[in-house]
């Protein structure tokens, strides 16, 4: 017979109670059975019995504050430093939110984005020390329906989830109508936290060629959730410069710079509707491109920050596209000639070499947005 257990009461301040609940996140994240507060305190004592510190609860203390946190992994990895597993973890939990939730651009995550994700799942399945079974049903359980093939066999060979994931990956990347595998970000976070693996160097090193991909995918998780780009705090600026000069098509202009808090913000001049219209920050932006891209004659576009529309062409003047600010509830309407050309500055503006550094810098600040 088991011993029997013992049940012990004590008092806990409010910190540490907070502290515990963060621990049960990351904890019951991705698992069916219920984890209670005690479980976690449980856990607790038995880590300090061990004289080990168990990552998971690092990763706790990790979320206390969430925005610094990311930017000193981006730091990191700038700096071509190690991460901790419990920052994985940490990372992981935000790149499964940018997988799995909306944001301004209705079309993102990128195929190629999913791609990346899940080959860096295979890179920390392949340093299990131990088989793992459970943790591949889990896996493939989350590529269903399209491979559900696999995972309906009795016994699960070592080799379907690594074939399995290949040719996802192969599809992702040949194939345009490859519906998404949105719960790719589930595996990461699970893979991490629990498979069995021998060194924190060895994860690194692994995961370190994805690591551009995979911070797009947490800071885009991370805007989602906290609405607030994962810039250190010292890293705001208190100067504001051009980005780039003033560009014309047709009767529209166009002009950008970088304000105060080192984010994108540009201005379209219509003259003749004697209108200044600005935008930003990066994500508004964004999502303001998208709906060039993809607002047609007929068509509807439903953002978060933009409500665009058209009207039918009539016999005393040609089609209209109309866009409104939600924040704002400024309508601009335009001919089809001018949404045109409302396009071509859009190209021209964010193709211009002297932006790229920026851009590349705010997409790993916000994200793929």
């Amino acid at each position: 017979m088991k011993p029997q257990q013992q049940t012990l009461s004590i008092r806990i301040s409010e910190t540490l109670r907070e502290y515990l609940e963060r621990a049960k996140q990351v904890i019951s994240n991705g698992r069916d059975e219920f984890i209670s507060t005690s479980d976690v305190a449980k856990l607790l004592l038995e880590s300090a019995k061990d004289e080990r510190l168990d990552f998971r609860l690092e990763v706790a203390d990790l979320q206390k504050d969430a925005t610094e946190s990311l930017a000193n992994i981006c730091g990191k990895w700038k700096h071509h430093q190690h991460l901790s597993r419990a920052e994985w973890i940490f990372l992981a939990q935000y790149i499964q939110i940018g997988c799995e939730e909306t944001s301004e651009s209705l079309d993102l995550p990128l195929p190629e984005s999913f791609a990346s994700l899940l080959g860096a799942t295979l890179a920390v399945r392949s340093l299990r020390a131990d088989r793992g079974i459970e943790l591949d049903r889990y896996y493939l359980g989350n590529l269903m329906p399209y491979y559900d093939a696999a995972l309906n066999e009795r016994r699960i060979d070592p080799d379907v989830v690594p074939q399995t994931v290949q040719s996802l990956i192969q599809e992702l990347r040949t194939r345009t109508n490859t519906p998404k595998p949105v719960f790719a970000g589930r595996n990461f976070y699970v893979a991490l936290r629990d498979e069995t693996l021998p060194n924190i160097v060895a994860l690194s090193e692994k995961l370190m060629p994805y690591m551009p991909q995979l911070l797009r995918l947490a800071t885009r998780g991370h805007w989602i959730r906290e609405r607030r780009p994962a810039r250190a705090r010292r890293e705001e600026l208190d100067f504001v410069t051009p980005l780039f000069p003033r560009l014309a098509a047709g009767s529209l202009f166009l002009s950008g710079h970088v304000n105060a808090k080192g984010d994108i913000s540009v201005l379209l001049d219509l003259p003749e509707k004697g209108l200044l219209y600005p935008m930003s920050p990066y994500p508004q932006i964004q999502e303001f491109r998208s709906m060039l891209r993809h607002l047609v004659p007929g068509g509807t576009w439903e953002g978060k920050h933009f409500h665009g529309f058209t009207d039918p062409v009539l016999p005393d003047r040609g089609m209209r596209f109309h866009f409104r600010r939600r924040i704002d509830g400024v309508t601009v309407v335009l001919s089809d000639e001018d949404w045109q050309h409302l396009g071509e500055l859009s190209s021209k503006a964010f193709a211009l070499p002297e932006l790229q550094p920026v851009l590349q810098e705010l997409s790993l600040v916000y994200g793929e947005v």
